[in-house]
């Protein structure tokens, strides 16, 4: 028993002795792993490790940055505290240090210029996006249409790649400090901050939430019978361009503008008002008259007021989860609002192959501003023309050419200008601006000629005899259209 006491004790003064003079087992000085080094050996060991020094960064999106200790100015500026915890580590028996590792810090060792650090982090590719490095921003969850499911559901935040600087260049700092050799700034558990991040996640109960507002915007359809088995429909493919989406402010809202956009094009599509119609003139040539305001025209301030009343009714929570479960038609017909185009102005027919078809080809009135001339047809026929003075040559006189209809008739009445006030009769009116047939008591008939309305024409009128006034009172009706041309 003897003798093994005293090889044990031979044993421990052995170890005593060899690391008198040495770093005990398991020291480190940052990650410089001096370990039985002697104190000058661990100095060299660390100055090496200081001149040598290169970090490098692994970033997100397959990004990388590599710094030396050159480009940051890095340099041995504590030695004396090397050699305080040199003389620590020495006070006490290195029998006593086993089994317990010694690490020095190395950041108040080591000199670095901070300004230098910031600026290669603010000169990076990982910041400029140069030399291929795609930067990409954050984006929040939010809620978006899906084509396959057919209603809003909720797409997942992105990460994106956009540092904080700031943040970055000090955990770039406390890497040096350590002497590391590598950065994984990918792991968010240990660089959280780095990164600038979306403001909302996909399992927030808030954009769950939203979600459901979206979809009770979102699914709805509104159907107008056009007639003749012609229907339109607002969708929710087309609704999903008319819901804002509010990630900043957690808020869900129809886009008012938008819903607008979108029925001003349907109101457009069945717009006849205006358009080029051929038309066979007295004398029987074929013309193209545009511009007027005979045909039809859908009441799209009232068709406004309409479907916003129905996209902001709430659905049935019971309608809108059968549907989710099932997009089936019979499904889709509970959030159907139907409903039938409001006109502010209608044409004799509808035709919705050729649109200037919309005109009562049998019945009709025509001026001839060259010939000065009004052509009545009734039935196809031409039943009665005669002479006429339309308006004098000026801009602010002149017989406007177009398409138009009889919009009222009266035995009798008194036309007013800015310098005028005449009464007069057999009032037939074409336009809402104040023209129309009409008799005219002027003294200058006898002079009448295809020309003289330039320089003695009417307001705009269209200025007849009294007997003619009558006839074209008595053959024409409220809606017949009116062919007004050169």
């Amino acid at each position: 028993g003897g003798v093994i006491v005293v090889a044990v004790a031979a044993a421990a003064a052995g170890v005593h002795i060899h690391y008198s003079g040495r770093w005990y087992p398991g020291s480190k000085i940052g990650q410089v792993d001096v370990s039985g080094m002697t104190y000058e050996e661990s100095v060299k060991e660390i100055q090496k490790k200081v001149d040598s020094y290169q970090l490098k960064i692994k970033a997100r999106n397959h990004g990388n940055m590599t710094l030396t200790g050159k480009d940051i100015g890095l340099h041995l500026s504590g030695e004396n505290m090397i050699k305080e915890a040199y003389n620590d580590q020495h006070n006490s028996s290195v029998l006593v240090s086993f089994g317990n590792k010694t690490n020095t810090k190395t950041g108040n060792l080591i000199s670095y210029s901070t300004k230098n650090v910031k600026n290669l982090v603010k000169t990076s590719d990982l910041v400029t996006g140069k030399n291929g490095y795609q930067l990409i921003q954050p984006e929040d969850a939010t809620i978006v249409y899906s084509a396959k499911k057919k209603y809003g559901v909720i797409k997942e935040e992105v990460e994106g790649n956009i540092l904080n600087q700031d943040a970055f260049a000090k955990a770039i700092g406390t890497a040096v400090e350590k002497l590391s050799s590598t950065m994984d700034v990918t792991d968010a558990k240990n660089y959280s901050d780095v990164y600038k991040q979306p403001g909302l996640r996909k399992d927030q109960d808030s954009l769950k939430k939203m979600q459901e507002t979206y979809n009770q915007y979102l699914l709805h359809w509104i159907e107008w019978d056009m007639g003749k088995n012609v229907k339109e429909t607002m969708s929710p493919e087309d609704l999903q361009a008319c819901i804002k989406v509010d990630t900043k402010n957690l808020k869900v809202s129809l886009d008012k503008k938008a819903v607008e956009k979108w029925l001003e094009k349907f109101c457009l599509k069945y717009k006849t008002q205006g358009i080029a119609r051929t038309f066979k003139t007295h004398s029987g040539k074929k013309i193209k008259v545009s511009g007027g305001d005979y045909g039809w025209r859908i009441d799209y301030d009232k068709v406004i007021k309409q479907v916003m009343k129905a996209l902001k009714t709430t659905p049935q929570a019971s309608a809108i989860e059968a549907y989710e479960k099932n997009p089936s038609a019979d499904k889709q017909k509970a959030l159907t609002t139907f409903l039938k185009p409001v006109y502010s102005h209608k044409g004799y027919r509808m035709d919705f192959a050729k649109k200037q078809n919309d005109w009562d080809t049998q019945n009709y009135s025509e001026v001839d501003l060259s010939a000065q001339e009004v052509f009545i047809y009734k039935k196809g026929k031409l039943v009665f023309s005669c002479t006429c003075i339309t308006g004098k040559a000026t801009p602010d006189r002149i017989t406007r050419t177009g398409v138009y209809d009889i919009k009222e008739k009266k035995l009798t009445k008194t036309l007013t200008g800015a310098d005028y006030s005449v009464p007069t009769k057999y009032w037939t009116r074409i336009m809402w601006t104040g023209t129309g047939y009409h008799y005219s008591s002027r003294g200058d008939w006898n002079r009448w000629s295809p020309t003289y309305y330039k320089a003695n024409g009417s307001h705009g009128c269209v200025n007849l005899t009294l007997s003619n006034a009558a006839s074209v009172y008595r053959l024409t009706k409220i809606g017949d259209p009116v062919f007004i041309h050169y």
